[in-house]
Parts: structure tokens; C-alpha cells; sequence
């Protein structure tokens, strides 16, 4: 007790030595108050700003703000059929779509484990027996990924990257198929995102936004997705709730649907197509080249007007003439057809106003690349490789634009992995777990850690290979980085690469071939320091 009371009143003499030293200080260095001894309020002077104006080119510049669920999600959908229309209609989005697709994704993202063994308690061996099974594993499933049996894992992951760049989001329900023919029960079937909406009976419930059911954080609880009626069109059937199927999110700790979108405004609940920045650019640039197209077509097949002065055109044209109509004075007006155009013979007075055939002009190909660039800089990729133009682009233009691409690709493809792929993979760890074919005792009290795994896609194509792989020699010898970390980087797996390096020597060995690798040195060239243009 007395050790109690001494404790606590050496802490009270602790106390009161700071209030006395804070005291002190504030006699040594006094506040400045302002009037009537009250402390300064903080404040700023405010000035008018020129973006808040209602007067010149900013007269009619009044953003109008959706004030209900429903006006937005008609907004939402609207953009939705535009850009699907845009997609499948306009040859420059149509090329943008599947270039983002196939560099993102390509073939499909591939798992990696990186399980951490000191974390788990195992030893490096049984860390690398559990990543070669969870490899071995997504293999045997992969094929059997779609639940309509017509896609495996690479093109699911390749059409759900079409989706959210089309509609601006993925919508997928994780079925478990009871099959004796597939490995495994996991599947995966792919929904259209404008089935997903807000039954028409349920527009007052505060809680179902744009056909998601939401919790008090703003998470996804169900979703409300339209029937298919296989007797008539899905656009017939009635938006009542009768006509939807509501599907939990999760059940327990297991996904039963993903949704996906890139959330770029607070409380978002559904996702915007890629296009929706600059649509209408898009729009009319489509107008604009097609205009030009048609005008061209009628230059091609500009017609000749040839007048005659003889009495009788008829006598002029006899044998030439394919036929012959009447106008309305009744006289001949006779033609000759050289499709696609024509030779008209008029009579004598008569003058043609021609077409000037000087199309396009001589700033269409500026004015169409500066458009092109705005759309490039909608969509946060350099010109030159948005649009594949490299015309008078050196080799460090083309070099700094394939990485600034790249980045975007990457941060894309990382994303991809974290949202979709990884939540799949865990659903298919832990069925594998309980089919005995992990050998792990302790699954669910480190399930995250023993289902970790990086998603890599096909790498980057270099535009000089010898300075890349170069660059990658250095970097290994001087401990900037790992011969793995080369190999993933180059899209291959570390282990199965050493593997087979390492059957390749012992066969090379067996036939008494030589298996040394060679440690020439490509020499440089000496006009490496000039920029070569990739102009013709």
C-alpha cells in the first residue's frame, strides 16, 4: 500500500513540475491576444474567382446536377448503350478496346504464389511443395473456369476486361457446379451489366441502388439481376421484382458474385464506361471521317458535262450512248456510263457547275491528329501508342511513350488481379484444401497467407532487346535485383524456368554436348548515341 501511495505520488509531483515549467514558460514568452483579450478566430480574405463567373464564354456554363437514384442510373445506362453502340460501330474506340484488352490481359493473367514461409512456420521446401500444388492446381481448373463450358480462365479474364471497358464494370456469379467430370466445382458465369438494375416495385427502398442492395457502409449486400425468359427478349419482360433474381454477395466468408469497377467518386455504386470522358468526341470525330469518306466517293465518281453545238447531239453520240431520257421539255439528254462515274452530253448554252474534287483539305490530317490527342489524353495514354502512330517519332519519343503506356497498363493489370482474379483463386485454394489436395493443417487461420499470389501477364515487348537484357545483367550482378525477379518480370516463373535449365544441362550432358553458357558480350554499336528516326 505504501509503495502504492509513494508511486502515485511521485507521478502527482510529476505533474505538478510540468504544470509549474509550462507555467513558467508561458510568464517568459506571453500570448498576444487580440481585442478584448480573446484569441485571433482563423480567417482568409475570399476573392472572387473567374471559374465561378456567370458572364462571357461562362454565361451558359451551368453543370446540371441529378438530384434522385433513378435520374442517375438512367443517365448511367444511357452512357452505357452509347458506349456499346461506339464499341461496335466506330473502327478507332473498336481498336482501343481490344488493344487495352489484350495487353492487360492477353491470354490470361497467370498465378504466382509468394508464400511467405517464416510467416506459415514451414520450412522453404514445404513453402515450395504448397506453391507448386496451388500452381498445379489452378492448372488442372483453369480449362473448366467457364460454367457454360465454352471458356477457359484466360478468355473469361479477357472478356470481363473487355466489360469494364465497355460498360465500366464486371458483373460475374461464382456457381459451384456438382459435376463428376470437372476437377472442381468453382465455376464462373459471366453476366451483362444491364441486367443488373432496380426493380421498378422497389424504386422507394433507400437501400437498392441501381440494382445493388446496399449495407450502413456503403457495402454490397445482393443483386438485383433481370431473368432471361427464353420466350421473348429480355427488353420485353417487365422490370418487376417478379422478373429479377436477388443474389447475396457473400455467403459467409465466399463470394457469390463479383462486381468490379474503378471507383472514381466517393459513394459510387456502379461503374462508367472508358469512353464516357470523351464519347462525344469520339462521336464526332466518326461524323466527321465519315463525311469526308462520303465526299470523296463523289469526287471519285465525278461526272463530265460535255456541251455540243450541232444541231443533233444524237448523230455526235451514235454508238456511244448507253441510253437515253427524257427531260422535262421533252428533248434527248443523252449519257455515256463509265462507272463510276459518267459523260453527259448537253446542249449547246448550257454551262455545268463542277465540283471542286480538292478534298480533303490541307489541314484535315492536323486537325484530325489534334483531336485524336485529346481523346489520347481522355484516356491517359500517350498519342503514339493509343493510336499506333509512330510517324516522326525518334527512338526516345517511341521509348518514353511505351513506358508511360506501360504504366498504365501495369496499374490496370495490377488492379485486375487484386479485384477479380485474386478472390477466385482463394475460392478454388480453399475447395482444394478440403478435397485434401493442399497439404496444409492450419487453411482458415492463415487463409490469406497461404493463398498469396502475384499476377503476371505477358511482359512488355523491348524495342531493343540486347540493352534490355543488358540492363538486366547489371542489375544482377550489382544486387539491384534477382535473376526472379528478371524471369517474372519477363512473364515466366522462377522455379519452372530453373527447372528446366537444370534438365536441360543433364541432358546436354548425357550426349557429351558442351553445357557452358557463353558470357560474350554483344558489342555496342558506336553510333548508339545518335537518335534514329522512325520516319520513312
Amino acid at each position: 500500500m505504501d509503495n502504492i501511495s509513494s508511486e502515485v505520488r511521485q507521478k502527482s509531483f510529476s505533474a505538478h513540475s510540468i504544470a509549474g515549467m509550462a507555467a513558467s514558460a508561458t510568464a517568459a514568452f506571453p500570448v498576444i491576444y487580440g481585442p478584448n483579450n480573446k484569441p485571433l478566430l482563423p480567417g482568409a480574405h475570399a476573392y472572387q474567382r473567374t471559374a465561378a463567373k456567370r458572364e462571357g464564354s461562362m454565361h451558359k456554363w451551368i453543370p446540371k446536377r441529378l438530384f434522385s437514384r433513378q435520374a442517375e442510373s438512367m443517365e448511367r445506362e444511357r452512357i452505357v448503350e452509347r458506349s456499346i453502340d461506339l464499341v461496335q460501330s466506330d473502327p478507332h474506340a473498336a481498336g482501343i478496346i481490344e488493344n487495352f484488352a489484350t495487353t492487360i490481359v492477353g491470354p490470361g493473367l497467370q498465378p504466382h504464389p509468394s508464400i511467405n514461409g517464416e510467416l506459415l512456420g514451414i520450412g522453404k521446401e514445404e513453402a515450395r511443395k504448397l506453391q507448386a500444388q496451388q500452381r498445379a492446381i489452378y492448372t488442372v481448373w483453369s480449362p473448366w473456369a467457364d460454367a457454360g463450358g465454352r471458356m477457359g480462365d484466360g478468355e473469361i479474364q479477357f472478356l470481363v476486361q473487355r466489360s469494364i471497358l465497355q460498360y465500366g464494370e464486371y458483373l460475374v456469379v461464382l456457381p459451384m457446379l456438382q459435376d463428376t467430370a470437372r476437377p472442381y466445382s468453382l465455376a464462373c458465369q459471366v453476366i451483362h451489366p444491364l441486367r443488373l438494375k432496380t426493380p421498378t416495385d422497389l424504386m422507394s427502398r433507400g437501400d437498392i441502388q441501381d440494382g445493388v442492395e446496399i449495407g450502413s457502409y456503403g457495402e454490397p449486400v445482393a443483386y438485383w439481376i433481370k431473368k432471361v425468359d427464353v420466350k421473348k427478349p429480355l427488353s420485353y419482360s417487365s422490370d418487376s421484382s417478379a422478373n429479377f433474381m436477388r443474389i447475396l454477395a457473400k455467403k459467409g466468408h465466399r463470394w457469390n458474385v463479383l462486381h468490379g469497377f474503378v471507383t472514381d467518386d466517393p459513394g459510387q455504386v456502379r461503374g462508367m464506361p472508358f469512353f464516357a470522358p470523351a464519347m462525344k468526341f469520339f462521336r464526332d470525330l466518326s461524323d466527321y471521317l465519315d463525311a469526308e469518306l462520303v465526299s470523296n466517293v463523289v469526287t471519285a465518281a465525278f461526272s463530265i458535262f460535255i456541251e455540243t453545238g450541232g444541231p443533233d447531239p444524237a448523230m455526235i453520240a451514235a454508238g456511244m450512248a448507253d441510253y437515253a431520257e427524257q427531260d422535262a421539255d421533252g428533248d434527248d439528254v443523252r449519257y455515256e456510263e463509265m462507272i463510276p462515274g459518267r459523260i453527259m452530253y448537253g446542249a449547246a448554252g448550257q454551262k455545268p457547275h463542277t465540283i471542286n474534287p480538292d478534298r480533303p483539305g490541307n489541314t484535315f490530317h492536323v486537325f484530325v491528329k489534334e483531336i485524336k490527342k485529346a481523346l489520347a489524353l481522355s484516356l491517359n495514354m500517350p498519342y503514339v501508342s493509343l493510336f499506333k502512330d509512330v510517324e516522326g517519332t525518334n527512338y526516345a519519343g517511341m521509348r518514353s511513350a511505351m513506358l508511360d503506356a506501360w504504366r498504365v497498363f501495369m496499374y490496370r493489370r495490377a488492379w485486375f488481379g487484386k479485384r477479380f482474379n485474386q478472390p477466385r483463386y482463394t475460392m478454388l485454394m480453399e475447395e482444394a484444401y478440403l478435397r485434401g489436395d493442399l497439404d496444409i493443417p492450419d487453411f482458415y487461420e492463415k487463409m490469406h497467407l497461404v493463398t498469396s499470389a502475384q499476377w503476371i501477364g505477358t511482359p512488355k515487348g523491348n524495342i531493343e532487346p540486347v540493352k534490355e537484357i543488358q540492363a538486366d545483367i547489371l542489375a544482377i550482378d550489382n544486387k539491384l535485383d534477382t535473376r526472379g525477379g528478371v524471369i517474372t518480370a519477363r512473364g515466366g516463373e522462377r522455379g519452372q524456368v530453373f527447372d528446366e535449365l537444370e534438365e536441360e544441362k543433364d541432358d546436354l550432358e548425357s550426349r557429351g554436348l558442351d553445357a557452358a553458357v557463353s558470357t560474350a558480350v554483344v558489342p555496342e554499336d558506336k553510333e548508339d548515341g545518335k537518335e534514329e528516326n522512325t520516319q520513312n
